[in-house]
């Protein structure tokens, strides 16, 4: 509360000092009834009426109906406790508008208090029009984002419709281009060349389909943190890569593998793409040899997949993990530079990170930390 500088005595219908008078707040000085006794002018002013027509009379009949509860309240508190009470109430204001004043009151002698009243209708205001303005927000914002995952499912749907289309036509093509071949017999390599590259261009479109069609999946995973034994999720892994493994020689070691918390069709989707990577970059070498990493820290697994393949120049690894792109030429390497991508994203989806390691002709190391403890973040 204010100070209202010299205390006035309660003295029927005798004027304050002018201190009080013309203190820069509305003061009123109340006896235990709450009747005015003294008022000065800022206070006169505030409830619309002249001192005289204020003297004598309940506060309570200038304040609005709802507020004479509070206020009867707060005057009881005053008289029971000497620190200041606080409240809001409101009074009539010009046009019925109205006006919402915080009182700050003090015991005053045996039964009266002294009562300041600051009009805080410009605050109430503002605080309206801020909360009215982020009810707009949010609601604009939630309209933005209803609107956003309506137009991320029908992408979702148009690239799954295109891929489930475009699987009939070029399985059609694949079955026609294997009759010509069984037509022409052993044709002329003015033949064989053409149809050699057609089966190529097929092949690619299968397998950019194929990496599409995964990389859909993986932005629809419905995610599960469990215990995962990643010893289980390496054996439906080499099940799943063993027509990669038909007459070669492959030699694939690991430490010993945790248990770790996590989602286990996530971690499959993370080691498969790393192993079938590393398969198709031995291809070249008499043995190929993988050997699955376990490194522990404090917050996070480390898993890495090393081989002996033709590496890869590590001033380019920056785009090893971005879509579509590729540091090796599609015509000696298949694939579309979508796997690693898929990969990234699964692992940060989980709070992990990615990396690799690798020298030209000298192999290469796939990582991906995963967080002891992953939240899934959508």
């Amino acid at each position: 509360m204010a100070e209202v500088g010299t205390h006035p005595q309660p003295s029927g219908g005798t004027r304050g000092p002018s201190l009080f008078d013309g203190a820069p707040v509305a003061s009123f000085l109340l006896d235990g009834q709450g009747r005015i006794l003294e008022v000065n002018r800022r206070g006169g002013a505030l409830l619309g009426f002249d001192r005289e027509a204020l003297l004598g009379q309940p506060l309570g009949r200038f304040v609005a109906p709802a507020s004479r509860p509070p206020l009867d309240a707060l005057l009881k508190r005053v008289l029971d406790a000497p620190a200041v009470q606080s409240d809001e109430i409101e009074v009539p204001g010009a046009e019925g508008t109205p006006r919402a004043l915080l009182l700050d009151a003090v015991a005053h002698g045996e039964s009266g208090c002294y009562l300041v009243a600051t009009d805080v209708t410009p605050y109430r205001e503002a605080q309206r029009a801020l909360q009215s303005g982020h009810a707009d927000l949010s609601g604009q914002l939630r309209e933005r984002t209803a609107r956003a995952r309506a137009l991320n499912e029908e992408l979702e749907h148009v690239v799954t419709s295109f891929i489930r289309q475009l699987q009939e036509p070029t399985s059609r093509a694949m079955n026609v281009l294997g009759l010509l071949r069984r037509a022409l017999g052993e044709p002329p390599e003015g033949v064989t060349r053409p149809l050699l590259h057609i089966e190529r261009a097929l092949q690619q479109i299968v397998a950019l389909y194929e990496s599409v069609d995964r990389y859909m999946q993986a932005r629809g995973l419905q995610a599960r943190i469990r215990p995962v034994d990643l010893n289980a999720v390496l054996r439906e892994v080499l099940k799943d890569v063993r027509l990669l493994l038909a007459d070669r020689n492959v030699q694939i070691t690991h430490d010993p593998l945790p248990v770790v918390q996590g989602d286990s069709q996530a971690l499959f989707l993370i080691l498969n793409e790393y192993i079938s990577n590393a398969l198709k970059f031995t291809r070249t070498r008499e043995e190929a040899r993988l050997h699955i990493l376990v490194e522990e820290t404090d917050s996070a697994f480390h898993i890495g997949v090393r081989d002996n393949g033709v590496g890869f120049d590590p001033r380019g690894q920056g785009r090893l993990f971005r879509l579509f792109e590729r540091q090796h030429p599609s015509s000696r390497y298949e694939g579309s530079g979508l796997g690693l991508a898929v990969v990234r994203r699964t692992c940060e989806r989980f709070g992990g990170r990615v990396w690799g390691e690798g020298q030209p002709d000298q192999g290469a190391t796939f990582w991906f930390a995963w967080p002891k403890r992953p939240v899934v973040l959508e």
